[in-house]
């Protein structure tokens, strides 16, 4: 695993993502703001919660993390193409994930190729790493065919659930800090969920799905006749 990442969320990534994309088909991405909604979306629901992580000031450049069938990357991005550290807040009992600078992106990436779903509970902290009420919240998810959404969502709390589902396999997330006026704020991460999506039939499969109706249909003409 390389120790250097990028920031995916630049017009350059983009781009470049966007010139190699074979599907000429979008991606429909859905913003949720309710956890069971969201659950209802996806398949395969897996939680990774964080509670295992030791607690560091200044914490690895990245966490390579697994989440029931799912797995992912997890670091902090400072800059187009500059990683910084990753910080660990919360408590003991309840970790959340976080950066070391107010102004870093907290990226989620290389995801396993079933993740079509992303959620978590997003919110505010200060300095020290304690929840501080009242932030705003930057949410932008990337699909593997290039399309990008972002919200920005006021006023978060540690029960803050925001979740993205697609119709294409996700590429990246991350989420930030908006920064306040007169002060700082770090963005943090808890019960970060992921999930799937029930498979959609190809081309192919609808074709072979109308032949075998039309079979049924004849063999019922037949019976009737």
């Amino acid at each position: 695993m390389k120790t250097k990442h990028h920031n995916y969320f630049t017009a350059t990534a983009l781009a470049a993502l966007l010139s190699c994309s074979v599907s000429s088909a979008q991606a429909e991405i859905t913003f949720y703001n309710s956890q069971a909604a969201y659950l209802a979306a996806i398949s395969a629901p897996a939680v990774d919660r964080f509670d295992d992580l030791p607690f560091w000031a200044q914490g690895p450049g990245y966490l390579e993390r697994t989440a029931g069938e799912h797995s992912y990357v997890a670091w902090s991005v400072a800059g187009p193409g500059e990683d910084s550290l990753l910080y660990s807040a919360g408590s003991a009992g309840d970790a959340w994930l976080s950066t070391d600078q107010a102004s870093d992106y907290l990226t989620f990436g290389y995801f396993s190729k079933k993740v079509y779903g992303i959620g978590g509970f997003f919110f505010g902290t200060d300095e020290a790493g304690a929840y501080l009420p009242g932030q705003t919240i930057r949410l932008n998810v990337l699909a593997a065919d290039g399309v990008e959404q972002l919200i920005l969502v006021d006023n978060t709390t540690t029960g803050s659930f925001f979740g993205f589902v697609s119709t294409s396999r996700l590429d990246a997330f991350q989420v930030s800090a908006v920064q306040p006026n007169g002060g700082y704020s770090w963005v943090a991460a808890n019960d970060l969920t992921l999930g799937s999506v029930a498979a959609v039939p190809e081309p192919a499969s609808y074709a072979l799905l109308m032949a075998g109706l039309g079979l049924v249909g004849a063999a019922a003409r037949r019976r009737k006749a």
